[in-house]
């Protein structure tokens, strides 16, 4: 038999700051780079999803950043 099958954990936030593309890009650096050290010492194959989607998610704020940075200096 199967076992039961579980929903994600529901994030709800308390409470929210604005945050700058720029600090953003380096706040989910820093995560990244812990979160891959994590991954590659536990050996866990599982969070390979997680990293590309972060990943993806990094390429797209700079992809953003450079576009508002070129928007700028026009």
């Amino acid at each position: 038999m199967d076992s039961p099958i579980h929903p994600p954990v529901r994030l709800q936030p308390i409470s929210t700051l604005p945050l700058s593309a720029r600090r953003t890009q380096k706040e989910l650096d820093r995560f990244l780079d812990n979160f891959q050290a994590r991954s590659t010492a536990s050996h866990d194959a599982g969070n390979a999803a997680v990293t590309v989607q972060l990943q993806k998610l990094r390429e797209a704020l700079q992809e953003e950043r450079s576009m508002t940075d070129a928007t700028s200096l026009i």
